[in-house]
């Protein structure tokens, strides 16, 4: 089997390349995803589960390769865009700018308002957002946030807002309906799902096929790499592209030594929570029987003592979730560090493709990010404390009476916006080509220099048009 591009990963940016790569009807395309692949929208196949955006799926989720046991992301084609909390936030225009000239804000701006539109983004994940979620803005306003009509406006960016989402009638807007669907039937475009890669195969310095672990072969006149910040490095050190150390680790022969993986970017966070009153609680209840459970809704940004001016560096996100009581809830505001200074790395476990990466996620090793933290627990706690929040929750069950340094360390999670292990500068050039490997390129979160002040899927999306609008 030979094509003109094989792009590895389903996901968002993976759909983005595979749809407008093959808009040239004179360029075979073949998309490989590891997961399934429920047919089209329309189609009616896909489960309601991932359909859902008010809530976070279980279901169609990578395993973990780190000691925290969180899900690596979305093992199907749409990749996290069809499990995630559907934000659709850009970062600060000085986040792009610290990529270089050629990938600043004013560059890469048209990338994000066609990713935008493409992803269908609307003011909110639902029209019912659950009592809390309504009372978390207004305290927020009362504490002295500003309402904010557009959360992406970078003329205003601290306040508090419903977030933007890829949302449309209810139904998490993934990548593969937004991209995939109106290209499914140009015949070429081929769509192998359940189909794992092992390695891209290098003849030389050229790359020339994509391998599978199953042992089958497609050959490439170009191949891209979209397999997400912790999967496309451990394919290009199977290939042979990596740590030197690592690969010698492991008798894989080095075609290039490149720093794959070093640096695994990702926002990191805690969260207060509340018991809610019996009122508050009732009307929930009632809520949830007329409406279901909505999770997630909006978004503080806010700024630490350490944030520069005109910027942001905290997200406080409203959060309802059941407990084993179906009747009684947890109400919680999630607190991320949106530009931390601490980093892990990503890493072969093995040679064999079936066994996931390890993850050492690195977080809090600089203690700034710590304190800006602990800043943000203040802004929660305060928030929490304004009405028609403060008289609504009966009692903080976290930290509660914990030392806040000690409960952020003990409680720090990630966000799901992992990033930056193949970054541009070191890994890839200016238009995402692996230095020393000719036809191979790497085309998602992984590419990101830097981690931008926000949920990660909107960029990542704006990175594969921009790139897909360059390719040769």
């Amino acid at each position: 089997m030979a094509y003109d591009v094989v792009i590895v990963g389903g996901g968002t940016a993976g759909s983005v390349l595979a749809a407008r790569l093959s808009e040239n009807p004179n360029r075979q395309v073949c998309l490989l995803e590891a997961g399934p692949d429920f047919g089209p929208f329309d189609g009616g196949r896909w489960p309601d589960e991932l359909l859902d955006a008010r809530d976070m799926p279980s279901a169609h989720l990578w395993g973990s390769g780190a000691s925290d046991e969180r899900t690596l992301g979305g093992r199907v084609l749409g990749g996290s865009s069809a499990v995630n909390a559907c934000a659709m936030l850009e970062g600060s225009p000085a986040d792009y700018d610290e990529w270089g000239e050629e990938w600043s804000y004013d560059s890469l701006r048209p990338f994000l308002e066609r990713a935008k539109a493409e992803l269908r983004t609307a003011s909110a994940n639902t029209a019912h957002p659950a009592p809390f979620h309504r009372r978390f803005i207004d305290a927020a306003a009362e504490a002295g946030f500003a309402r904010l009509e557009d959360p992406n406006d970078p003329g205003r960016p601290v306040g508090v807002a419903p977030y933007s989402a890829n949302v449309v009638d209810g139904t998490r807007w993934n990548a593969a309906f937004a991209y995939l669907d109106p290209a499914r039937d140009r015949p070429n475009l081929t769509i192998r799902s359940e189909t794992l890669v092992d390695r891209i195969a290098i003849a030389g310095d050229r790359a020339h096929a994509v391998v599978t672990a199953a042992g089958e072969e497609f050959q490439a006149g170009d191949v891209v790499l979209c397999a997400g910040a912790y999967f496309s490095p451990v394919i290009l050190c199977r290939s042979g592209i990596g740590p030197e150390a690592d690969l010698e680790r492991f008798g894989i022969p080095v075609v290039r030594a490149l720093p794959v993986g070093d640096r695994l970017l990702d926002h990191c966070g805690t969260d207060v929570a509340w018991e809610p009153s019996e009122l508050l609680a009732a009307e929930i209840a009632t809520h949830v029987g007329q409406h279901g459970l909505c999770g997630p809704y909006a978004v503080v940004k806010a700024e630490s003592s350490r944030c520069p001016q005109s910027s942001w560096d905290l997200h406080l996100l409203s959060w309802v979730s059941v407990t084993d009581d179906p009747d009684r809830f947890r109400l919680s505001v999630l607190v991320f560090h949106m530009k931390p200074l601490s980093s892990g790395r990503v890493r072969l476990r093995s040679r064999n493709p079936e066994d996931l990466p390890v993850v050492e996620r690195g977080f809090l090793s600089e203690e700034d990010d710590v304190r800006t933290l602990v800043e943000g627990i203040a802004i929660a706690r305060a928030i929490g404390s304004e009405e028609p929040l403060g008289t609504l929750l009966a009692h903080e069950l976290l930290p509660g009476a914990s030392v806040p340094e000690s409960y952020v360390r003990e409680t720090v999670r990630n966000y799901f916006h992992p990033a930056g292990t193949c970054p541009l500068g070191e890994v890839v050039d200016v238009h995402a080509r692996v230095f020393g490997v000719d036809r191979l390129y790497v085309a998602d979160a992984s590419f990101m220099p830097t981690i931008p002040r926000a949920n990660t899927n909107l960029t990542t999306a704006a990175i594969a048009e921009r790139i897909a609008a360059s390719f040769v």
